[in-house]
């Protein structure tokens, strides 16, 4: 009995697959279970479908921020806490305007001359500082005393009561009145 359902089985098993087969494959008879027609090769590919660029959304810009004001004081970038300076930082300082010098004459170049004479009235000198007084014997000797002296152009005519009893070549005294 077990070997006559074991055959009942297998040939209902045996005629679904070929049903299967044919109701799959209609072209295909019966009497043959694999296909021996290739299906073809397609000539020109297909082509992807074209996709339509979308619309943006429009989003509203966020808002922008005003420029601070510009200050007048140096900008420092901040010193991180691993980064310690090995010096002190410098003070800083502000770009300001050097304030103008007075304006004096250049100095003329001074004379090659090698000997001056000593004709003529002496003139009596003073310093720039105004503290002493020296007797030279003309515009020359001053000239040179000029170009000579450090610093220079440090002496300019004054009236003779200045000097007093100076004689001319003495070294400088201080100035009378």
């Amino acid at each position: 009995m077990p070997r006559n359902l074991f055959t009942l089985l297998f040939g209902a098993t045996f005629f679904v697959a070929i049903f299967m087969i044919t109701l799959a494959q209609p072209n295909v008879g019966v009497n043959v279970l694999l296909p021996t027609r290739r299906p073809s090769i397609p000539t020109k590919r297909p082509s992807p479908p074209t996709k339509r660029p979308s619309i943006p959304t429009w989003r509203p810009n966020p808002p922008t921020r005003r420029p601070s004001p510009p200050t007048n004081r140096p900008t420092r970038r901040p010193i991180s806490p691993t980064k310690r300076p090995t010096r002190r930082p410098s003070i800083p300082t502000f770009a300001t305007r050097k304030p103008r010098s007075a304006k004096r004459p250049k100095p003329r170049p001074c004379s090659k001359t090698p000997k001056c004479s000593t004709t003529g009235p002496s003139l009596c000198v003073r310093s720039r500082s105004g503290k002493l007084c020296r007797r030279v014997a003309n515009r020359c000797t001053l000239g040179k005393l000029n170009c000579r002296s450090k610093p220079r152009n440090n002496w300019i005519i004054t009236p003779q009561q200045c000097c007093g009893k100076l004689k001319v070549g003495a070294r400088a005294a201080k100035c009378i009145v």
